[in-house]
């Protein structure tokens, strides 16, 4: 085992430092190949022509702006009416107020449970007449 190992470890060191070598090669071109494009990047954009800026256009734009926020914000002269709000505001107590039972609304710990007069159940019993009768209807 040892006269193995005696004769394969240079032919390992030499693989080892070939591989080596040939990686070295490998990451130099690619290196070279980014500079190059990064120097054509850098050409192409020191070859295009500067943006003409018009400032002119931008200020007329900008003073036009503030005449739009000086409008905005330009308190109103005139006085605004008091009395519908007021009216307003005496529906509102008025009908807090009121002791009309009928237009308060029911209390909400019934409003979970179902009505159970006879008028309603008549009305599910003639909700059903209708639906077998239309049912037949659509059969025949």
């Amino acid at each position: 085992m040892a006269t193995l190992l005696h004769h394969v470890k240079p032919w390992m060191q030499k693989s080892i430092a070939d591989f080596e070598a040939m990686m070295e090669t490998m990451v130099d071109q690619k290196v070279q190949v980014v500079h190059k494009r990064l120097d054509a990047f850098k050409f192409t954009v020191l070859a295009r022509p500067a943006p003409v800026t018009d400032f002119s256009s931008i200020r007329t734009e900008l003073d036009s702006l503030w005449a739009d926020i000086d409008s905005i914000l330009v308190a109103p002269t005139d006085e605004p009416e008091s009395a519908p709000t007021a009216l307003a505001d005496n529906n509102v107590l008025d009908a807090l107020l009121s002791e009309d039972t009928d237009a308060q609304p029911e209390p909400t710990r019934s409003r979970g449970n179902r009505h159970r007069s006879s008028q309603n159940s008549n009305t599910t019993e003639e909700t059903r007449v209708k639906k077998r009768e239309h049912q037949r209807t659509g059969q025949a």
